[in-house]
C-alpha cells in the first residue's frame, strides 16, 4: 500500500521540497525477508538513497530509492516469527511498540460506544482481560483495542465476544480450560471445553446472563 502525505514537507540533500510517500507492508514478518527485499536491503539505508543503485533482474535497468520514500512494516507481537527477523533488517528499521490503549474509549470520535447497553464498560473489560493475560501468559499476547472499537450495541459485543475474543483465548490456552476460566469466568465454557451461549434477554427487569458474566470479569467480587 502506497500513501502520499501532503501535510509533511520533506527535502532532498539540496534543500528542494519533496512530497513524502509511505510504503506500508502489513505483516512484514510473515514473509521471507531475504527474498522480498533482496538487494533493496542495502538501498533502504539513509546514506544509500539516490546514491547507490542495483540492477532490476528482468529489465536490467538501474534502480535507486528516493529519499522521500518511507517504509513502514507492521507485525503482531503475538506472532513468534518476529524473533526470527533478519538482523540486517532490524538494523535498518526503528521499532515502535503500539500497546492496547484504553484511553480511546474516552474519545467519541474514535469509539462509537464506550459503555454498551449502560451495563458493560469496554475499557474496564479490556483492561482486566489484558491484566490477566499478562499474568497467565505474557504481555505480547494482550488483546488490542481494535476488537472493541466498532461495537455499538449488545448484539455487536455478543458477536465479538463469542466469535473473536473467546476463540483467540482458546488458542492461547489450548486444552487449558482451568486457566481460561480464571480469566473469563466459568460461565462461558463448560468443563468439556464447549462454548456456553448465554442469553442477552433481561431477566425479571435485571441485566441478562451475558451481561452479568461479562461484568463479573472486571468487577471485584463478581456479581
Amino acid at each position: 500500500k502506497m500513501v502520499r502525505d501532503d501535510s509533511i514537507e520533506a527535502r532532498d540533500k539540496n534543500g528542494n521540497s519533496m512530497v513524502p510517500y509511505y510504503l506500508i507492508i502489513d505483516e512484514i514478518n510473515r514473509g521471507n525477508i531475504a527474498k522480498i527485499f533482496g538487494e533493496l536491503i542495502t538501498l533502504i539505508e539513509k546514506d544509500k538513497r539516490e546514491t547507490t543503485n542495483c540492477y532490476l533482474p528482468y529489465s536490467k535497468k538501474p534502480f535507486t530509492l528516493p529519499s522521500n520514500l518511507y517504509l513502514i512494516g507492521t507485525m503482531n507481537t503475538a506472532d513468534r516469527s518476529i524473533a526470527l527477523l533478519d538482523t540486517a533488517l532490524r538494523r535498518r528499521f526503528a521499532f515502535i511498540e503500539i500497546e492496547p490503549d484504553i484511553s480511546i474509549f474516552d474519545n467519541p470520535s474514535i469509539v462509537v460506544s464506550a459503555k454498551v447497553n449502560d451495563t458493560i464498560e469496554l475499557s474496564k473489560l479490556l483492561s482486566k482481560l489484558n491484566d490477566m493475560i499478562t499474568q497467565k501468559l505474557d504481555r505480547d499476547h494482550r488483546i488490542g483495542h481494535s476488537y472493541f472499537m466498532d461495537i455499538v450495541g449488545l448484539s455487536d459485543l455478543y458477536k465479538v465476544w463469542y466469535y473473536k475474543i473467546i476463540p483467540l483465548l482458546m488458542e492461547y490456552f489450548y486444552n487449558d480450560i482451568e486457566t481460561l476460566n480464571s480469566i473469563i469466568g466459568d460461565k462461558f465454557i463448560n468443563r468439556e471445553g464447549s462454548l456456553v451461549f448465554l442469553s442477552t434477554k433481561p431477566q425479571d427487569g435485571e441485566v441478562s446472563e451475558f451481561e452479568k458474566a461479562l461484568q463479573s470479569i472486571y468487577m471485584d467480587g463478581g456479581i
